[in-house]
């Protein structure tokens, strides 16, 4: 019990993920000229341009409270993700969670997104982690299980949330 107390407190906190932005396209193209009267010469001009390919940037970061619980009580869990690309928009940003060992799922998820904000979270469910299903796991479901839920929109410099909550055994 005592191992398990310190394992809980020693894994207590936030968790973050980061995806890298974007890539730099440069293009180089040149012109030459040359003349032959009075004397043999020839100039070049180069000209450059790059562009940045901006890719969504999505950094994941999961919360659990209270970060310190007796056995018995319950825990939630929040998943956030924030697209920290100022220019491109993500489209159906996946989080694929697994229920931690011994607890039990209780409540279904929860959402928020950003103010008037376009996405619509979708939950799924899976005892092995491949074969998924439409909707939450039954009250009281405990481990192994996993759980995934699909944003279809998240806006450039915008964020989300998606919680659940668990019962430890």
């Amino acid at each position: 019990m005592r191992s398990a107390l310190l394992g809980l407190v020693l894994m207590a906190g936030t968790a973050r993920a980061t995806t890298s932005d974007g890539a730099i396209v440069t293009n180089v193209a040149c012109a030459t000229f040359s003349a032959v009267y009075p004397g043999a010469f020839a100039v070049s001009y180069c000209a450059t341009a790059t562009v940045l390919v901006a890719n969504p940037c999505i950094n994941l970061r999961k919360e659990v409270t209270p970060s310190v619980q007796a056995a018995g009580g319950t825990l939630t869990f929040r998943l956030w993700v924030i697209n920290c690309s100022p220019y491109a928009s993500a489209f159906n940003v996946s989080i694929i969670d697994k229920l931690p060992d011994n607890v039990g799922f209780n409540t279904d998820m929860t959402t928020g997104n950003w103010a008037n904000g376009p996405g619509v979270w979708t939950q799924y469910e899976s005892t092995n982690g491949t074969a998924w299903a439409a909707g939450a796991p039954p009250v009281g479901q405990t481990t192994p299980y996993y759980l995934r839920y699909i944003l279809s929109v998240l806006g450039p410099a915008k964020s989300a949330y998606v919680q659940y909550g668990v019962n430890i055994l």
